[in-house]
C-alpha cells in the first residue's frame, strides 16, 4: 500500500476557563449509567447496563473503553474525549475523522483530503480503531465506518496494550454502534451539499413484543456525491440491523449486522512541492485536481459484518461479557500519481515545470476476519478496600487474498491542463502471498479504592502474535503492564500518575517481503481532572512523556517502502474543558502542545507543535428544547514541517458554523466548515509530495422524528 501562534491557543484556553467555573452551578441530569452520588464514594458498585445515553451537554461521565468497565472518567488514571452522538450532529460531521478535530491530543486531516481513511495523528503517531469493544480493520486498506451509525466515539490517548493487545502507542479510537431501544423512536434524515452532495438517511429502533425483552434498531443511509477532488465520487449504499434479548434486568444479548458498499476513488494526489507550498512559475496547481485517469481510478469497498454482544450478571459479585465480531471486507484500489520522488527538488520534465511522469498502482484485497473479547468482572472488598477485577482473554484471526500490480507510465501530464487517457495502459495484475494473522491476548486488571479518596490501577498482560506470510511466519511475544494512582478531592479535583506499555505486532510486510518488527512504547502521564459536584463541566489538564521504538517511516531511497527509523520520544501538554452555561450554551476548547524527537535526528512530518480549538452552541431557549441554535468554531493548527525541518508548512485558523431550528419532530440545520474556503497545504514530505487540506465544505439538511 502507499503511504499512507502560539497567542491564540493561550487566548482560547484562557477564555474558556472562566466560562467553565460559571457553570459549576449547573446540575446534571439523571442517567441510566451508574453516576456518582457523592464526591466521597469508595466502591464502584455494581450496575447492569442495558444502554448508553448523553449527560448534560457535551460533557461525559463515564468512558468504558480505557478500562472496559463502566467507570466515570473522573475515576481513569488516563486522558480521556468522549464525542457524543449530540456533538457530531452540531458539527455535522461527515466522516470519523471530522469528529476528531475538537479534541486535545489530535491532528485530525494530517494528510488532507484522504477518501481511502480516517488517518490522523493521536499523540503524534497513528491509532488503532476499535468498534464495540473489537479491533476494526487489519490491515492498510479498509471500509470507513459510517458516522450517521455511531452513539458516540472514546479517544483513549497513550498506550492500551494491557486491555487491547493491538494498539498503537499514541492510543485509541473505541466506537461505539447505535443499538436497539426499548423506547420507540423513528427518524428520517436528508441532506443537501456542495459537492453534489444528496444523501437519505434513516433510524428506526422500539420494542418488538409487550413483554419488552426484545427489542430491534434498523438504521441505512443512501448517498450519492463527489468529493473535493474532480472525477471522484463519494457515494454509499448502507444497513445496519440489529436486535437485542433482554429476558431479565441481568442477561442481555444483541447481534448486529452491517452491509456498507462504498464507490469511491482516491482524492490524495501526492502533488509536488512547487505548485503546492512552494512557488512555481505557472502559479498554484488547482486543490481539485485529479492526477489518476477516469474509468480506471477507485477506491470501492464492500463490507459485511455480524457483531455479537453478550452480557450476564450472575450475582451482586460476578459478570460475564463476550463480544465476537465477523467480518468480510473487499477493496479494489487502483490509482495513479506523479513521480515526485525520483527528484524531489525538481520532478518535471520540462523547464516550464508542468508535467511529470507518473506511478500506477492496484491492489485488490480480499480481507476476512473473526475477533472476540471474553472477559469475567467481579466486585469484591478484601483487606478494607474495594476491588474491581477484570480477568479477559481476546482473539483474532485474519486471512487477507490480493492481487497487486504497478506500473510507470513515461508519457507527460500536465498538472495545470491534464489530458486524460493520453497513452496510459493499466498495469497486468499478480496474485501475491496471503498473509494470516493470529493474536491470543490474557489480560488482568484490578481497579482499587480505599480509604475516602485513593483510587488504583493495576494491569498485566501477555500477548502472542503470529503473521504468516507465504512461506514466512514470524512470531512475537510480549507482556505489558500498566500502573495508576489518584486522588480524589472532595471538591471534584483529581490528580493523577500512571505509566503504560504498547505493543503491537505489524502485520504485513516492507516492499522487500522482510517482517517489520513490533512497535513498543511506554508513556509516563501526570493529569489532573476537574468535575466539581453537581457540575456540567469536565476539565482535564495533561503532562505525558511517551517513547516508541520500531516506528514506522517513509523510505527515502524507495516511496512505496516503510522503514522502521527506531525509537522517538515524544512529549506533550493536553488541556481540554467542556461545559454547559445556564441551559444555554455549550462549549469546548482545547490545547495541545506536541514534541515527537525520533532518534535518527529527523522529526515528525506534519506534526505542529501547537493546536488548540474553540466550538461553542447558543441556544435561544432551552438547550434541550425546541427553537434557535447558533454554532461557530476556530479550529488553530501551528505550523509543522517536512521530517528534515527543513520545509515550513504555515499556520492556519479554520472556521466552522452551524445554524439550526427544531420545532416539535422537525430539525432544520446547515452546518459550514472552514467557512472561509481556505485553501492550504496540511502537510509535506521530504520525499517530495504535499497534501491540500479539505475546502468548504456546506450541508443543509432535514430531519423528522415521529
Amino acid at each position: 500500500m502507499i503511504f499512507r501562534r502560539k497567542s491564540l491557543p493561550l487566548l482560547i484556553a484562557g477564555a474558556l476557563l472562566p466560562l467553565a467555573s460559571q457553570a459549576q452551578s449547573q446540575p446534571l441530569q439523571a442517567e441510566p449509567v451508574a453516576q456518582i452520588s457523592s464526591d466521597k464514594a469508595v466502591q464502584l458498585a455494581p450496575v447492569a447496563v442495558q444502554g448508553l445515553k448523553a449527560d448534560e451537554g457535551y460533557t461525559r461521565s463515564d468512558a468504558s473503553s480505557a478500562t472496559k468497565t463502566d467507570t466515570p472518567i473522573i475515576e481513569t488514571p488516563q486522558a480521556i474525549s468522549v464525542i457524543s452522538n449530540t456533538q457530531m450532529i452540531d458539527q455535522g460531521v461527515l466522516t470519523v475523522q471530522d469528529a476528531l478535530r475538537y479534541s486535545a491530543g489530535v491532528r485530525a486531516d494530517a494528510y488532507g483530503v484522504d477518501s481511502r481513511g480516517d488517518d490522523a495523528f493521536l499523540r503524534g503517531t497513528s491509532f488503532t480503531q476499535y468498534l464495540d469493544g473489537l479491533r476494526q480493520f487489519f490491515g492498510n486498506a479498509y471500509a470507513r465506518t459510517e458516522p450517521y451509525f455511531l452513539d458516540r466515539l472514546e479517544i483513549v490517548r497513550g498506550p492500551s496494550s494491557v486491555l487491547y493487545g493491538q494498539g498503537t502507542t499514541g492510543g485509541l479510537i473505541a466506537l461505539t454502534s447505535k443499538r436497539p431501544q426499548f423506547t420507540p423512536s423513528r427518524e428520517v434524515d436528508v441532506q443537501f451539499g456542495n459537492n453534489a452532495r444528496k444523501q437519505l438517511a434513516f433510524d428506526f429502533t422500539g420494542p418488538l413484543d409487550e413483554a419488552g425483552h426484545w427489542a430491534y434498531r434498523l438504521i441505512g443511509v443512501v448517498r450519492d456525491a463527489d468529493a473535493q477532488v474532480a472525477h471522484v465520487r463519494d457515494d454509499r449504499k448502507a444497513i445496519a440491523p440489529s436486535i437485542t434479548w433482554q429476558p431479565d434486568a441481568d442477561t442481555s444479548w444483541t447481534l448486529l449486522a452491517n452491509l456498507q458498499f462504498d464507490r469511491s476513488g482516491s482524492t490524495l494526489n501526492f502533488l509536488p512541492h512547487a505548485g503546492t507550498l512552494l512557488p512555481n512559475p505557472n502559479g498554484r496547481i488547482r486543490t481539485d485536481r485529479f492526477v489518476s485517469e477516469p474509468g480506471f481510478d477507485r477506491y470501492n469497498t464492500d463490507q459485511r459484518s455480524i457483531t455479537s454482544l453478550f452480557e450476564h450478571r450472575f450475582n451482586d459479585t460476578w459478570k460475564f461479557v463476550q463480544n465476537a465480531r465477523y467480518s468480510h471486507d473487499n477493496v479494489d484500489y487502483r490509482s495513479l500519481y506523479p513521480n515526485v520522488y525520483s527528484n524531489p527538488s525538481y520532478p518535471f520534465l520540462d523547464d516550464a515545470q508542468r508535467t511529470v511522469s507518473r506511478y500506477s498502482y492496484v491492489s485488490i484485497d480480499r480481507h476476512k476476519r473473526l475477533t472476540t473479547d471474553s472477559h469475567a468482572e467481579a466486585d469484591i472488598d478484601l483487606a478494607g478496600m474495594h476491588h474491581r477485577i477484570l480477568i479477559g482473554i481476546d482473539l483474532a484471526h485474519s486471512h487477507t487474498d490480493s492481487r497487486q500490480g504497478n506500473g510507470f507510465d513515461e508519457v507527460p501530464f500536465d498538472l495545470y491542463a491534464p489530458v486524460y487517457g493520453n497513452g496510459f495502459v493499466a498495469p497486468d495484475i499478480f496474485p501475491v502471498a496471503s498473509s494470516r494473522t493470529r493474536q491470543t491476548g490474557v489480560y488482568l486488571q484490578d481497579q482499587i479504592n480505599w480509604g475516602e479518596h485513593w483510587i488504583g490501577t493495576v494491569g498485566i498482560r501477555h500477548d502472542r502474535a503470529t503473521l504468516t506470510t507465504g512461506d514466512t511466519r514470524s512470531v512475537d511475544n510480549a507482556t505489558t503492564a500498566r500502573y495508576g494512582v489518584m486522588y480524589r478531592f472532595d471538591n471534584g479535583l483529581v490528580p493523577y500518575v500512571s505509566y503504560t506499555e504498547s505493543f503491537q505486532p505489524l502485520d504485513s510486510l516492507d516492499f522487500y517481503n522482510r517482517p517489520y518488527e513490533p512497535l513498543r512504547g511506554k508513556q509516563y502521564e501526570a493529569g489532573v481532572k476537574y468535575q466539581p459536584v453537581g457540575s456540567a463541566t469536565l476539565i482535564t489538564a495533561t503532562y505525558y512523556d511517551l517513547r516508541e521504538e520500531n516506528r514506522l517511516a517513509p523510505d527515502p531511497t524507495n516511496p512505496l517502502n516503510q522503514v522502521q527509523a527506531g525509537r522517538a520520544r515524544t512529549r506533550g501538554v493536553e488541556l481540554e474543558a467542556s461545559t454547559r452555561v445556564a441551559s444555554h450554551v455549550d462549549l469546548i476548547g482545547t490545547y495541545t502542545w506536541t514534541k515527537a524527537r525520533p532518534d535518527d535526528g529527523t522529526i515528525v512530518a506534519g506534526l505542529p507543535k501547537n493546536q488548540a480549538s474553540a466550538w461553542g452552541v447558543y441556544h435561544v431557549d432551552d438547550a434541550d428544547g425546541d427553537g434557535l441554535s447558533f454554532g461557530i468554531g476556530a479550529r488553530y493548527i501551528g505550523v509543522n514541517y517536512d521530517e528534515t525541518g527543513t520545509l515550513r508548512v504555515p499556520d492556519k485558523t479554520l472556521l466552522d458554523a452551524m445554524v439550526a431550528y427544531t420545532q416539535g419532530p422537525w430539525r432544520f440545520a446547515v452546518n459550514a466548515a472552514n467557512v472561509t474556503d481556505q485553501a492550504y497545504n496540511a502537510s509535506c514530505l521530504a520525499r517530495g509530495d504535499c497534501f491540500y487540506g479539505p475546502r468548504r465544505s456546506i450541508v443543509g439538511s432535514v430531519r423528522y422524528r415521529f
